[in-house]
């Protein structure tokens, strides 16, 4: 018997240890600066927006000619979607995979996408796996299997499926995985500690400029709390996430010898009527009342010269 309690007590304590019930989220490959979640946990009526959304009778007929010919619709049959992105020097230079999770027909879109494209599309394979990728090689696509796709540039996909394999996995996400809540519709997590700083350096940049634009000196106070509050400041982390009727953050940094410094915060609406469920059903009853896009008249584009090659 006191065996017997002494087990239901371990259990209690080891619970009690344990976080609230997190995501269990894609790997992350290593360099990923940035990292968007969305998640339709609740199960939102998304494909009811096509239903009563004023689209032009030519445009809905192609979707149901997309929905019919691939057996997917992405706004029923998607269920969440990672984005992870390296930033580039520019945004062209970026680069960015998504993980789509939910069910996919992978033959009958294949077969779409080969028809739209033909000889557009190479195929590579990676151990049991293959990528599908543009003849540029900039784009590419994996089915990991009918429940989940991988897409992007290409070597953002390639990194993904080493990452998911083991190999490279991020460790700067590692305090922010597990505050991803299993209610969260939304969460970003920017790990990136180059990325970071970079922006933090152009954030002073463009206050500095803006001071000498009104030509005049910067207020005292003002001046000392910017040096107060960042002065030895290094950023390792920003964490958000959008609940059904609450915002939190949490902003993780160093400084000097303090290496977990953090600022966290949360907006929380107790009011039944404010929550994502309740607001985007209101929402469904409106989107008809919206004036249809009015179809764009085509430009007369002068002829072309004789060709003089």
């Amino acid at each position: 018997m006191n065996r017997k309690i002494l087990y239901v007590g371990l259990l209690f304590f080891v619970l009690s240890l344990m976080p609230a019930l997190a995501v269990d989220l894609d790997p992350i490959p290593s360099g990923a600066d940035i990292v968007v979640f969305v998640n339709n946990h609740s199960g939102l009526p998304l494909g009811e927006l096509l239903k009563v959304a004023p689209i032009p009778p030519m445009a809905r007929e192609k979707l149901n000619d997309f929905f019919a010919a691939t057996a997917f619709n992405p706004l029923k049959d998607i269920s969440r979607v990672q984005l992870m992105v390296k930033k580039g020097a520019t945004k062209r230079e970026d680069n960015a995979v998504f993980v789509l999770s939910g069910s996919f027909n992978t033959v009958k879109i294949m077969e779409f996408i080969k028809g739209m494209f033909g000889q557009g599309i190479d195929e590579e394979k990676l151990g049991d796996l293959t990528i599908y990728r543009s003849k540029d090689e900039k784009g590419g696509l994996c089915f990991l299997d009918n429940s989940k796709v991988v897409l992007g540039t290409l070597v953002a996909v390639k990194v993904f499926i080493d990452a998911r394999a083991g190999t490279d996995v991020s460790k700067d996400y590692d305090a922010m995985i597990p505050l991803v809540g299993d209610k969260a519709y939304a969460a970003l997590m920017i790990g990136g500690k180059e990325f970071l700083k970079n922006e933090m350096t152009k954030s002073h940049e463009k206050r500095q400029a803006r001071i000498e634009k009104m030509q005049r000196p910067a207020h005292p106070i003002g001046k000392w709390l910017e040096t107060y509050l960042t002065e030895g400041v290094e950023p390792q982390g920003i964490f958000a996430q959008l609940l059904d009727n609450k915002i939190e953050a949490k902003v993780f940094y160093s400084r000097g010898g303090a290496k977990s410094n953090s600022i966290q915060g949360s907006v929380e609406i107790i009011d039944p009527k404010i929550t994502i469920e309740k607001m985007f059903g209101e929402l469904l009853k409106i989107i008809p009342e919206l004036p249809a896009p009015a179809p764009k008249e085509k430009k007369e584009t002068p002829s072309s010269a004789p060709n003089k090659w």
